[in-house]
């Protein structure tokens, strides 16, 4: 952790406002699928399957993700992020956004979806505005900064994208559907979601599970493939086929999953098991769903299993992993900070178990399983949605937990300390 300027970490109710609804969200998910049914795993257009995807790509995944990167920001990228006093804000329309859009498009309400496009959209774009101005300015490693804003522009990308398409379902705006979709679903999900995990991943894969360092030019070859290849498809779907954009979609999950597991299988130092059985289970699913893309161009109907793997399992799976690691790194944070210089502190592998880790992992699993079924047998929608919700149940328990054992750690007199164990950073 010597590379890292703790220093400048925010304070950790900034970053976990959003960590913390991000299992609140799976647990909605879950609750979701059980009411739900079938209907909720029906066909990728429909009302309650929309409402599942957004609420797992904005609730669960979209929450880690801004939380994770309002801590990454100053503290790995040496970029402090501008405007710190409207996280809270933010944090604020981007839930009640996404509350917006479950009620208008479950309902029928004009008026809740035209909110949401207000609420989602402006949170959306103005964190990928202060980031953007904070990597700008920031002093961090070059590759790195320039690769997160790559990811931030693709987030700024699919919210006018996804604004443009809610004003299209109140018919405001006449525009074909489906592509903008398509190509605001490529730059969500690629874009975004699996170029921040590539670029943040580069920098903590050595740090947090033993890995090889990733050569700089490697990420960066990567980034500009894909943006390439994104911008290029998304003209080319908006005026013909679709078979760049998912070429691009393919290549680029393809060649992260596989110097993912190549770094894995060749980790000199292997660190916390359950991060990387978690990692390694996460990028296994997302592989799979993106080899079905083709089937689906023939019309075998696998976009359903497609976006299961991923955005039901592999997605998930590997931010949850990380969310614990990123948490208990905050809760150290925390305690460096209350604690009597000179009076030792418990590692940050102390303040979220490996066993709790387990637990998590576990029930995670066993929730991808159930949700398989579900989708494979076209029953069991509610057991597979109660174990979904149980699961991230688990992951909001073991954050709380943690947030318990860093007020009891801090309130322990000073005349106890030569009794704790020494510091594991």
């Amino acid at each position: 952790m010597s590379g890292l300027a703790i220093t400048q970490a925010p304070a950790p109710s900034l970053p976990m406002r959003f960590l913390l609804a991000a299992p609140a969200w799976g647990m909605f998910a879950g609750v979701w699928l059980a009411v739900q049914g079938e209907g909720a795993l029906m066909s990728r257009w429909a009302p309650a399957t929309v409402v599942l995807v957004h609420v797992v790509v904005l609730g669960v995944l979209g929450n880690a993700m801004l939380g994770a990167l309002t801590q990454f920001l100053p503290v790995a990228a040496l970029s402090p992020l501008a405007g710190r006093r409207t996280l809270p804000l933010l944090h604020v329309g981007l839930n009640a956004g996404l509350a917006s859009f479950v009620v208008g498009l479950s309902k029928g309400i004009g008026l809740a979806l035209h909110l949401a496009a207000l609420l989602l959209g402006g949170t959306l774009l103005a964190f990928a505005v202060l980031a953007g101005v904070a990597l700008f300015r920031g002093k961090g490693a070059r590759w790195l900064r320039g690769g997160l804003g790559v990811a931030l522009f693709s987030l700024a990308v699919t919210a006018v994208l996804g604004v443009l398409g809610l004003l299209a379902l109140t018919g405001d705006v006449s525009v074909a559907l489906e592509r903008v979709v398509d190509v605001h679903a490529s730059f969500g999900l690629v874009g975004w979601v699996l170029m921040l995990i590539a670029v943040v991943g580069a920098m903590t894969l050595p740090m947090l599970q033993g890995t090889r360092a990733v050569p700089p030019r490697w990420v960066v070859g990567w980034v500009v493939c894909t943006m390439v290849g994104l911008l290029a498809g998304a003209v080319m779907r908006v005026w013909a086929g679709a078979a760049l954009l998912a070429a691009t979609t393919l290549a680029a999950a393809w060649t992260f999953a596989a110097a993912s597991l190549w770094l894995q299988l060749r980790s000199p130092h292997r660190r916390n098991p359950v991060l990387r059985l978690s990692w390694t289970v996460g990028v296994v699913a997302i592989a799979s769903a993106v080899a079905l893309m083709p089937l689906e161009s023939m019309g075998t109907g696998t976009a359903l299993w497609v976006g299961t793997l991923a955005l039901g399992i592999g997605l998930p799976v590997l931010v949850t992993g990380m969310t614990m690691e990123i948490v208990s790194f905050l809760a150290w944070i925390h305690l460096r900070g209350v604690v009597p210089r000179g009076r030792q502190i418990p590692g940050v592998g102390r303040l979220v178990p490996e066993a709790d880790k387990r637990i998590v992992l576990a029930l995670h699993l066993i929730a991808a399983a159930g949700l398989l079924a579900a989708l494979a047998l076209q029953k069991g929608h509610l057991a597979s949605g109660l174990l979904i919700a149980l699961a991230h149940a688990s992951t909001l328990v073991v954050l709380v937990r943690c947030r318990f054992r860093v007020v009891a750690e801090a309130r322990i007199p000073a005349a106890r300390s030569s009794v704790r164990l020494p510091v594991r950073e």
